[in-house]
Protein backbone atom coordinates (compact mmCIF):
# COMPACT_ATOMS: atom_id res chain seq x y z
CA UNK A 1 0.00 0.00 0.00
CA UNK A 2 1.77 3.62 -1.02
CA UNK A 3 1.99 5.92 1.23
CA UNK A 4 0.19 8.82 1.39
CA UNK A 5 2.54 11.48 2.70
CA UNK A 6 4.42 12.06 -0.42
CA UNK A 7 1.26 12.91 -2.20
CA UNK A 8 -0.21 15.21 -0.07
CA UNK A 9 3.69 16.97 0.46
CA UNK A 10 3.28 17.53 -3.51
CA UNK A 11 -0.45 18.58 -2.77
CA UNK A 12 0.98 21.31 -0.40
CA UNK A 13 3.95 22.16 -2.15
CA UNK A 14 1.45 22.41 -5.52
CA UNK A 15 -0.70 24.38 -3.94
CA UNK A 16 1.69 26.88 -1.86
CA UNK A 17 3.07 27.61 -5.76
CA UNK A 18 -0.30 28.55 -6.75
CA UNK A 19 -0.55 30.90 -3.80
CA UNK A 20 2.68 32.21 -4.64
CA UNK A 21 1.84 33.07 -8.64
CA UNK A 22 -1.37 34.37 -7.60
CA UNK A 23 0.42 37.24 -4.92
CA UNK A 24 2.55 38.15 -7.89
CA UNK A 25 -0.70 38.55 -10.59
CA UNK A 26 -2.38 40.97 -7.34
CA UNK A 27 0.86 42.85 -6.96
CA UNK A 28 1.18 43.63 -10.84
CA UNK A 29 -2.42 44.22 -11.07
CA UNK A 30 -2.39 46.53 -8.09
CA UNK A 31 0.63 48.30 -9.73
CA UNK A 32 -1.16 48.39 -12.79
CA UNK A 33 -4.00 49.90 -11.57
CA UNK A 34 -1.96 52.42 -9.51
CA UNK A 35 0.24 53.60 -13.07
CA UNK A 36 -2.87 53.35 -15.10
CA UNK A 37 -5.49 55.07 -12.86
CA UNK A 38 -6.65 58.22 -14.41
CA UNK A 39 -6.28 62.09 -13.52
CA UNK A 40 -9.02 63.94 -13.82
CA UNK A 41 -6.96 66.53 -15.75
CA UNK A 42 -6.77 63.62 -18.13
CA UNK A 43 -10.20 62.91 -18.81
CA UNK A 44 -11.83 64.36 -21.97
CA UNK A 45 -13.88 67.74 -21.38
CA UNK A 46 -17.46 68.28 -23.22
CA UNK A 47 -17.57 70.55 -25.31
CA UNK A 48 -19.39 73.60 -24.77
CA UNK A 49 -22.38 74.05 -22.29
CA UNK A 50 -23.54 70.82 -21.02
CA UNK A 51 -26.93 69.85 -22.22
CA UNK A 52 -30.20 70.84 -20.02
CA UNK A 53 -31.44 67.51 -18.08
CA UNK A 54 -34.63 66.49 -19.87
CA UNK A 55 -38.12 66.95 -18.04
CA UNK A 56 -40.18 64.53 -16.49
CA UNK A 57 -43.90 64.35 -17.73
CA UNK A 58 -47.15 62.64 -17.66
CA UNK A 59 -49.49 61.76 -20.30
CA UNK A 60 -52.84 62.68 -19.85
CA UNK A 61 -54.82 62.38 -22.77
CA UNK A 62 -54.25 60.65 -26.28
CA UNK A 63 -56.05 61.66 -29.59
CA UNK A 64 -54.95 59.49 -32.48
CA UNK A 65 -55.45 60.72 -36.31
CA UNK A 66 -54.51 59.82 -39.56
CA UNK A 67 -52.35 62.18 -41.41
CA UNK A 68 -50.39 61.77 -44.80
CA UNK A 69 -48.83 58.49 -45.32
CA UNK A 70 -45.20 57.88 -47.11
CA UNK A 71 -45.51 53.83 -48.47
CA UNK A 72 -41.74 55.42 -49.70
CA UNK A 73 -40.54 55.33 -46.70
CA UNK A 74 -42.84 53.02 -44.44
CA UNK A 75 -44.91 55.91 -42.48
CA UNK A 76 -48.09 55.06 -41.62
CA UNK A 77 -48.93 58.70 -41.41
CA UNK A 78 -51.05 58.28 -38.17
CA UNK A 79 -50.35 61.09 -35.79
CA UNK A 80 -50.99 61.31 -31.99
CA UNK A 81 -51.77 64.88 -30.13
CA UNK A 82 -50.70 64.65 -26.28
CA UNK A 83 -51.72 66.16 -23.68
CA UNK A 84 -48.52 66.16 -21.28
CA UNK A 85 -48.88 67.19 -17.46
CA UNK A 86 -45.02 68.36 -16.77
CA UNK A 87 -44.16 67.16 -13.76
CA UNK A 88 -40.09 69.38 -13.19
CA UNK A 89 -38.99 72.05 -14.85
CA UNK A 90 -39.90 75.43 -15.46
CA UNK A 91 -43.07 74.95 -16.45
CA UNK A 92 -43.75 72.72 -13.96
CA UNK A 93 -47.72 71.90 -13.60
CA UNK A 94 -48.71 72.89 -16.88
CA UNK A 95 -50.30 70.93 -19.57
CA UNK A 96 -48.43 70.63 -22.76
CA UNK A 97 -49.23 69.88 -26.05
CA UNK A 98 -47.30 67.39 -28.46
CA UNK A 99 -47.84 66.42 -31.79
CA UNK A 100 -45.52 63.06 -32.65
CA UNK A 101 -45.87 60.59 -36.10
CA UNK A 102 -46.80 56.99 -34.03
CA UNK A 103 -44.18 55.14 -36.77
CA UNK A 104 -41.56 53.79 -34.79
CA UNK A 105 -43.55 54.57 -30.78
CA UNK A 106 -44.56 52.08 -28.89
CA UNK A 107 -48.35 52.00 -27.34
CA UNK A 108 -48.70 55.07 -25.60
CA UNK A 109 -51.56 55.54 -22.55
CA UNK A 110 -52.35 57.79 -20.46
CA UNK A 111 -50.52 57.67 -17.39
CA UNK A 112 -47.43 56.77 -18.98
CA UNK A 113 -44.32 58.41 -17.63
CA UNK A 114 -42.19 60.34 -20.14
CA UNK A 115 -38.72 62.96 -20.68
CA UNK A 116 -39.43 65.84 -22.36
CA UNK A 117 -37.00 67.88 -24.31
CA UNK A 118 -37.20 71.79 -23.83
CA UNK A 119 -35.45 73.81 -27.02
CA UNK A 120 -36.07 77.95 -27.26
CA UNK A 121 -35.92 79.05 -30.08
CA UNK A 122 -32.65 81.24 -30.98
CA UNK A 123 -34.83 83.95 -33.52
CA UNK A 124 -38.27 84.01 -31.80
CA UNK A 125 -37.94 82.89 -28.39
CA UNK A 126 -40.68 80.07 -28.35
CA UNK A 127 -40.39 77.60 -26.13
CA UNK A 128 -40.92 73.96 -27.40
CA UNK A 129 -40.97 70.57 -26.36
CA UNK A 130 -39.97 67.11 -27.77
CA UNK A 131 -41.09 63.73 -26.70
CA UNK A 132 -37.62 62.15 -26.40
CA UNK A 133 -37.65 58.95 -24.50
CA UNK A 134 -39.85 57.02 -21.71
CA UNK A 135 -39.26 56.90 -17.96
CA UNK A 136 -38.04 53.50 -17.53
CA UNK A 137 -36.35 53.91 -13.74
CA UNK A 138 -39.09 51.92 -12.26
CA UNK A 139 -39.15 49.31 -14.14
CA UNK A 140 -35.60 48.98 -13.73
CA UNK A 141 -35.74 49.32 -10.55
CA UNK A 142 -38.63 45.98 -10.63
CA UNK A 143 -36.50 44.21 -12.56
CA UNK A 144 -33.14 44.75 -10.52
CA UNK A 145 -35.77 43.70 -7.40
CA UNK A 146 -36.54 40.64 -9.14
CA UNK A 147 -33.36 39.58 -10.06
CA UNK A 148 -31.54 40.43 -6.35
CA UNK A 149 -34.50 38.41 -4.83
CA UNK A 150 -34.42 35.33 -6.79
CA UNK A 151 -30.20 35.19 -6.34
CA UNK A 152 -31.27 35.57 -2.80
CA UNK A 153 -33.76 33.16 -2.17
CA UNK A 154 -31.85 30.04 -4.21
CA UNK A 155 -28.34 31.07 -3.75
CA UNK A 156 -29.07 32.37 0.05
CA UNK A 157 -25.04 33.20 1.53
CA UNK A 158 -23.45 32.36 -1.85
CA UNK A 159 -25.60 34.52 -3.51
CA UNK A 160 -25.20 37.79 -1.31
CA UNK A 161 -21.52 37.41 -1.72
CA UNK A 162 -21.98 37.31 -5.16
CA UNK A 163 -24.33 40.46 -5.89
CA UNK A 164 -21.18 42.30 -3.99
CA UNK A 165 -18.54 40.43 -6.30
CA UNK A 166 -21.18 41.95 -9.14
CA UNK A 167 -21.21 45.40 -7.70
CA UNK A 168 -17.35 45.29 -7.17
CA UNK A 169 -16.90 44.16 -10.73
CA UNK A 170 -18.74 47.12 -11.86
CA UNK A 171 -17.35 49.21 -10.04
CA UNK A 172 -14.33 48.69 -11.49
CA UNK A 173 -15.50 48.66 -15.32
CA UNK A 174 -16.99 52.32 -14.26
CA UNK A 175 -14.46 53.71 -12.02
CA UNK A 176 -11.17 52.53 -13.62
CA UNK A 177 -11.55 50.64 -17.10
CA UNK A 178 -13.94 53.26 -18.96
CA UNK A 179 -12.28 56.28 -17.30
CA UNK A 180 -8.76 55.02 -18.01
CA UNK A 181 -8.92 54.33 -21.71
CA UNK A 182 -10.96 58.03 -22.33
CA UNK A 183 -7.64 59.44 -20.21
CA UNK A 184 -5.79 57.59 -23.49
CA UNK A 185 -4.38 54.50 -21.50
CA UNK A 186 -3.72 51.43 -24.19
CA UNK A 187 -7.51 49.95 -24.07
CA UNK A 188 -6.44 46.28 -23.92
CA UNK A 189 -3.63 46.84 -21.32
CA UNK A 190 -6.24 48.39 -19.58
CA UNK A 191 -8.97 45.92 -20.15
CA UNK A 192 -6.37 42.92 -18.96
CA UNK A 193 -5.34 44.71 -15.65
CA UNK A 194 -9.25 45.56 -15.23
CA UNK A 195 -10.44 41.87 -15.69
CA UNK A 196 -7.72 40.42 -13.64
CA UNK A 197 -8.66 42.58 -11.01
CA UNK A 198 -12.37 41.58 -11.63
CA UNK A 199 -11.41 38.01 -11.66
CA UNK A 200 -9.33 37.81 -8.21
CA UNK A 201 -11.83 40.01 -6.36
CA UNK A 202 -15.20 38.22 -7.44
CA UNK A 203 -13.58 34.37 -7.43
CA UNK A 204 -12.08 34.87 -3.85
CA UNK A 205 -14.92 36.71 -2.72
CA UNK A 206 -17.78 34.43 -3.63
CA UNK A 207 -16.33 30.88 -3.17
CA UNK A 208 -13.73 31.88 -0.45
CA UNK A 209 -10.31 31.45 -0.04
CA UNK A 210 -9.73 27.92 -0.86
CA UNK A 211 -7.33 25.23 -3.24
CA UNK A 212 -10.92 24.97 -5.19
CA UNK A 213 -10.65 28.64 -5.70
CA UNK A 214 -6.82 29.12 -6.22
CA UNK A 215 -6.87 26.73 -9.11
CA UNK A 216 -9.65 28.70 -10.73
CA UNK A 217 -8.06 31.46 -10.56
CA UNK A 218 -5.08 30.53 -12.06
CA UNK A 219 -6.59 28.52 -14.86
CA UNK A 220 -8.84 31.80 -15.39
CA UNK A 221 -5.49 33.67 -15.70
CA UNK A 222 -3.53 31.49 -18.19
CA UNK A 223 -6.40 31.00 -20.26
CA UNK A 224 -7.34 34.74 -20.59
CA UNK A 225 -3.54 35.14 -21.21
CA UNK A 226 -4.08 32.97 -24.29
CA UNK A 227 -6.85 34.91 -25.39
CA UNK A 228 -5.25 37.75 -25.63
CA UNK A 229 -2.47 36.75 -27.26
CA UNK A 230 -4.67 34.74 -29.60
CA UNK A 231 -6.81 37.67 -30.08
CA UNK A 232 -4.11 40.26 -30.96
CA UNK A 233 -2.93 37.71 -33.56
CA UNK A 234 -6.30 37.58 -35.43
CA UNK A 235 -7.91 40.83 -35.33
CA UNK A 236 -4.13 42.26 -36.88
CA UNK A 237 -4.02 39.26 -39.21
CA UNK A 238 -7.48 40.27 -40.15
CA UNK A 239 -6.87 44.04 -40.51
CA UNK A 240 -9.61 44.56 -38.04
CA UNK A 241 -9.70 48.56 -38.06
CA UNK A 242 -12.89 49.12 -35.39
CA UNK A 243 -14.40 51.75 -37.38
CA UNK A 244 -17.24 49.09 -38.92
CA UNK A 245 -18.77 49.63 -35.30
CA UNK A 246 -20.63 53.03 -35.37
CA UNK A 247 -20.56 53.33 -31.70
CA UNK A 248 -17.13 53.14 -31.94
CA UNK A 249 -16.67 55.75 -34.47
CA UNK A 250 -18.77 58.18 -32.39
CA UNK A 251 -16.70 57.38 -29.74
CA UNK A 252 -13.43 58.23 -31.60
CA UNK A 253 -14.88 61.64 -32.55
CA UNK A 254 -15.46 62.32 -28.75
CA UNK A 255 -11.96 61.04 -27.60
CA UNK A 256 -9.47 62.49 -29.68
CA UNK A 257 -7.05 59.41 -30.81
CA UNK A 258 -8.94 56.66 -29.36
CA UNK A 259 -7.23 53.24 -30.66
CA UNK A 260 -10.29 51.32 -32.30
CA UNK A 261 -8.53 48.13 -33.11
CA UNK A 262 -7.02 48.20 -29.19
CA UNK A 263 -10.52 48.91 -28.04
CA UNK A 264 -12.06 45.48 -29.99
CA UNK A 265 -9.44 43.48 -28.06
CA UNK A 266 -10.50 45.47 -25.24
CA UNK A 267 -13.96 44.39 -25.71
CA UNK A 268 -12.72 40.86 -26.50
CA UNK A 269 -10.76 40.55 -22.73
CA UNK A 270 -13.73 41.67 -20.87
CA UNK A 271 -16.43 39.52 -22.69
CA UNK A 272 -14.22 36.20 -22.54
CA UNK A 273 -13.44 36.40 -18.87
CA UNK A 274 -17.41 36.38 -18.17
CA UNK A 275 -17.10 32.82 -20.05
CA UNK A 276 -13.68 31.92 -18.50
CA UNK A 277 -14.22 32.49 -14.59
CA UNK A 278 -17.91 30.57 -15.08
CA UNK A 279 -15.52 27.76 -16.90
CA UNK A 280 -13.39 27.23 -14.37
CA UNK A 281 -14.85 27.59 -11.13
CA UNK A 282 -16.93 25.13 -12.13
CA UNK A 283 -14.15 22.53 -13.67
CA UNK A 284 -12.58 23.30 -10.32
CA UNK A 285 -15.56 22.64 -8.16
CA UNK A 286 -15.89 19.70 -10.00
CA UNK A 287 -12.81 18.07 -8.97
CA UNK A 288 -12.93 18.57 -5.90
CA UNK A 289 -16.22 17.78 -5.50
CA UNK A 290 -15.46 14.14 -7.39
CA UNK A 291 -12.54 13.98 -4.61
CA UNK A 292 -14.40 14.31 -1.97
CA UNK A 293 -17.16 11.10 -2.83
CA UNK A 294 -13.79 8.78 -3.25
CA UNK A 295 -10.71 10.16 -2.07
CA UNK A 296 -8.74 7.16 -3.13
CA UNK A 297 -8.59 8.31 -6.67
CA UNK A 298 -5.27 8.85 -8.61
CA UNK A 299 -4.00 11.86 -10.69
CA UNK A 300 -5.02 10.37 -13.55
CA UNK A 301 -8.49 8.87 -12.76
CA UNK A 302 -9.45 11.90 -11.26
CA UNK A 303 -8.25 14.06 -14.08
CA UNK A 304 -9.75 11.87 -16.50
CA UNK A 305 -13.35 11.76 -15.02
CA UNK A 306 -13.60 15.31 -14.43
CA UNK A 307 -12.80 16.05 -17.71
CA UNK A 308 -15.75 13.70 -19.06
CA UNK A 309 -17.84 16.83 -17.22
CA UNK A 310 -15.54 19.54 -18.63
CA UNK A 311 -16.07 18.12 -22.22
CA UNK A 312 -20.09 18.50 -21.38
CA UNK A 313 -19.42 21.59 -20.52
CA UNK A 314 -17.06 23.10 -23.32
CA UNK A 315 -20.12 21.91 -25.79
CA UNK A 316 -22.42 23.64 -24.09
CA UNK A 317 -20.56 27.43 -23.45
CA UNK A 318 -19.16 27.50 -26.97
CA UNK A 319 -22.88 26.72 -28.08
CA UNK A 320 -23.37 29.63 -25.63
CA UNK A 321 -21.02 31.83 -27.05
CA UNK A 322 -22.09 31.48 -30.35
CA UNK A 323 -25.84 32.34 -29.38
CA UNK A 324 -24.66 35.30 -27.28
CA UNK A 325 -22.68 37.29 -30.20
CA UNK A 326 -25.79 36.11 -32.77
CA UNK A 327 -28.27 37.60 -30.42
CA UNK A 328 -25.79 40.39 -30.17
CA UNK A 329 -25.41 40.83 -34.02
CA UNK A 330 -29.38 39.89 -34.52
CA UNK A 331 -30.04 43.00 -36.65
CA UNK A 332 -27.11 43.35 -38.83
CA UNK A 333 -27.50 39.62 -39.82
CA UNK A 334 -31.11 40.58 -40.86
CA UNK A 335 -29.63 43.54 -42.67
CA UNK A 336 -27.09 41.31 -45.02
CA UNK A 337 -29.89 38.98 -45.35
CA UNK A 338 -31.85 41.62 -47.43
CA UNK A 339 -28.97 43.04 -48.96
CA UNK A 340 -28.33 40.53 -51.50
CA UNK A 341 -24.67 40.20 -50.96
CA UNK A 342 -22.93 36.75 -51.80
CA UNK A 343 -22.20 34.58 -48.61
CA UNK A 344 -18.60 34.87 -49.06
CA UNK A 345 -18.62 38.89 -49.25
CA UNK A 346 -21.13 38.84 -46.15
CA UNK A 347 -18.21 37.09 -44.04
CA UNK A 348 -15.51 38.58 -45.48
CA UNK A 349 -16.90 42.41 -44.25
CA UNK A 350 -15.67 43.73 -40.98
CA UNK A 351 -18.75 43.90 -39.10
CA UNK A 352 -19.38 39.53 -39.35
CA UNK A 353 -15.45 38.73 -39.62
CA UNK A 354 -15.07 40.86 -35.82
CA UNK A 355 -17.64 38.90 -34.23
CA UNK A 356 -16.29 35.51 -35.78
CA UNK A 357 -13.09 36.66 -34.31
CA UNK A 358 -14.37 37.16 -31.24
CA UNK A 359 -16.23 34.05 -30.94
CA UNK A 360 -13.64 31.71 -31.70
CA UNK A 361 -11.25 33.48 -30.12
CA UNK A 362 -12.99 33.05 -26.68
CA UNK A 363 -13.76 29.80 -27.47
CA UNK A 364 -10.35 28.72 -27.83
CA UNK A 365 -9.75 30.33 -24.31
CA UNK A 366 -12.17 28.70 -22.69
CA UNK A 367 -11.15 24.81 -24.75
CA UNK A 368 -8.02 25.70 -23.24
CA UNK A 369 -8.97 26.59 -19.40
CA UNK A 370 -10.75 23.59 -18.69
CA UNK A 371 -7.89 20.88 -19.26
CA UNK A 372 -5.61 23.20 -17.68
CA UNK A 373 -8.08 24.15 -14.53
CA UNK A 374 -8.89 20.49 -14.13
CA UNK A 375 -5.28 19.07 -14.04
CA UNK A 376 -4.04 21.86 -11.69
CA UNK A 377 -6.86 21.51 -9.12
CA UNK A 378 -6.53 17.65 -9.44
CA UNK A 379 -3.06 17.59 -8.53
CA UNK A 380 -4.02 20.17 -5.64
CA UNK A 381 -7.20 18.06 -4.60
CA UNK A 382 -5.65 13.93 -4.76
CA UNK A 383 -2.89 14.93 -1.93
CA UNK A 384 -6.03 16.36 0.82
CA UNK A 385 -5.91 14.69 3.54
CA UNK A 386 -8.59 12.06 4.30
CA UNK A 387 -10.43 14.27 6.87
CA UNK A 388 -9.72 17.29 5.47
CA UNK A 389 -13.25 19.66 5.76
CA UNK A 390 -14.94 19.50 2.17
CA UNK A 391 -14.68 22.59 -0.04
CA UNK A 392 -17.41 24.91 0.64
CA UNK A 393 -19.12 23.18 3.26
CA UNK A 394 -20.28 24.85 6.57
CA UNK A 395 -19.08 22.03 8.63
CA UNK A 396 -18.05 18.37 8.50
CA UNK A 397 -20.53 15.60 9.51
CA UNK A 398 -19.30 12.32 11.06
CA UNK A 399 -17.49 11.36 14.50
CA UNK A 400 -13.56 11.55 15.13
CA UNK A 401 -12.65 14.23 12.18
CA UNK A 402 -13.56 12.02 9.40
CA UNK A 403 -15.79 13.01 6.50
CA UNK A 404 -19.52 11.42 6.33
CA UNK A 405 -18.77 7.98 5.99
CA UNK A 406 -20.02 7.91 2.08
CA UNK A 407 -16.36 9.62 0.68
CA UNK A 408 -13.94 7.28 2.81
CA UNK A 409 -16.56 4.21 3.53
CA UNK A 410 -16.26 4.70 7.08
CA UNK A 411 -19.54 2.83 9.30
CA UNK A 412 -20.79 6.34 10.18
CA UNK A 413 -24.44 6.08 10.40
CA UNK A 414 -26.67 8.13 7.91
CA UNK A 415 -28.15 11.82 9.28
CA UNK A 416 -32.22 11.87 8.12
CA UNK A 417 -32.32 14.03 5.49
CA UNK A 418 -33.86 16.85 6.74
CA UNK A 419 -30.75 17.53 8.95
CA UNK A 420 -28.17 17.94 6.26
CA UNK A 421 -27.56 21.33 4.66
CA UNK A 422 -27.42 22.20 0.78
CA UNK A 423 -23.43 21.19 0.35
CA UNK A 424 -23.66 17.55 2.40
CA UNK A 425 -27.32 16.98 0.50
CA UNK A 426 -25.23 18.01 -2.96
CA UNK A 427 -22.17 15.83 -1.74
CA UNK A 428 -24.59 12.70 -1.13
CA UNK A 429 -26.42 13.19 -4.78
CA UNK A 430 -22.73 13.27 -6.53
CA UNK A 431 -21.94 9.95 -4.72
CA UNK A 432 -24.85 8.66 -5.30
CA UNK A 433 -24.54 9.14 -9.21
CA UNK A 434 -20.59 7.97 -9.12
CA UNK A 435 -21.76 4.80 -7.80
CA UNK A 436 -24.57 4.43 -10.22
CA UNK A 437 -21.59 5.45 -13.12
CA UNK A 438 -19.45 2.93 -11.52
CA UNK A 439 -21.44 0.38 -12.12
CA UNK A 440 -22.74 0.96 -15.88
CA UNK A 441 -18.72 1.04 -16.91
CA UNK A 442 -18.66 -2.32 -15.60
CA UNK A 443 -21.52 -3.43 -16.85
CA UNK A 444 -21.35 -1.91 -20.23
CA UNK A 445 -17.17 -2.91 -20.02
CA UNK A 446 -17.25 -6.14 -21.55
CA UNK A 447 -18.96 -5.20 -24.29
CA UNK A 448 -17.17 -2.41 -25.32
CA UNK A 449 -14.36 -4.12 -26.52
Amino acid sequence: MSDPVPQADVSTRTHRWLLVAVGLLLLVTLAGMVALWPQSADLPQPDGELLDPLISGEVLTIDLRQGEADPTVGLSGEVADLDILALEGPDEGEVLSIEINTDGYPEITAGDRVELDRTIDAETGEVRYFLSDFHRLPTLAWLLALFVAAVLVISRWHGLRSLIGLALSLAIIVRFVVPAILAGGNPPLVALVGAVAVMIVTLYLTHGINEMTTAAVVGTSASLGLTVLLGSLFIERGKITGFASGDAVFARSAVEGLDLQGLVLAGLIIAALGVLDDVTISQSSTVFALHETDPSMTWPTLFARAMKVGRDHIASVVNTLFLAYTGASIALLLLFSTGGLAVTEIVNSELLAEEIIKTVVGSLGLIMAVPLTTALAASIAVGRPRDAPPIGASHVHGAGGGNDGIATGDPVAPEPEDELDEEERSRRAWAAYLERYEAAERDDGPNAG
